[in-house]
């Protein structure tokens, strides 16, 4: 009796899906790309992000977009543990940054000096008042660059991230 149901039911579902000797087809229209913790990307969202990334910056590669975005979940998670809120995540994200990086960056006015000194040829005889401000963004900017990358360097070491590229 339970053979002839299970039969039964078989050739019901064979019948129904239509498809001829009861064979069943997948087809596989995404799959992870990467995982950070319990958090996946796909090749979907991959592939999105890249386009948009190459139509501003026609070099980059996918596994610079894919690193950026594995970044961006260290970032993310690290903010909402900090309990920063904001309305975007790109907001979230620069909060944190300015407070856990940017804030600690000091430039020194002889590092300003020093640097004119060694690239007055670039400023085309441009007086160092004029361009302090300027050479102080980019000494902030360089250092914090260098704070970014050992913090996420740091983030990565505590996390499971592990990139599944073809």
């Amino acid at each position: 009796m339970k053979k002839i149901f299970l039969i039964s039911i078989i050739l019901t579902f064979t019948i129904l899906s239509g498809i001829p000797g009861g064979m069943v087809q997948a087809e596989l229209i995404d799959h992870v790309c990467a995982f950070v913790d319990n958090d996946a990307i796909t090749l979907s969202e991959l592939t999105k992000s890249y386009n948009e990334t190459r139509a501003k910056i026609p070099k980059v590669t996918k596994d610079e977009v894919l690193n950026t975005m594995i970044n961006r979940i260290l970032l993310k998670r690290a903010a909402l543990s900090m309990k920063i809120a904001g309305t975007d995540e790109d907001r979230i994200i620069a909060e944190y940054i300015d407070l856990k990086v940017r804030s600690y960056v000091i430039i020194k006015e002889e590092d300003i000096e020093d640097f004119y000194s060694k690239n007055k040829k670039e400023f085309a005889g441009a007086d160092i008042s004029d361009v302090k401000s300027d050479i102080e963004k980019l000494l902030t900017e360089q250092e914090v660059n260098t704070r970014l990358a050992a913090l996420l360097s740091e983030l990565r070491k505590q996390a499971y991230v592990k990139i599944q590229l073809e």
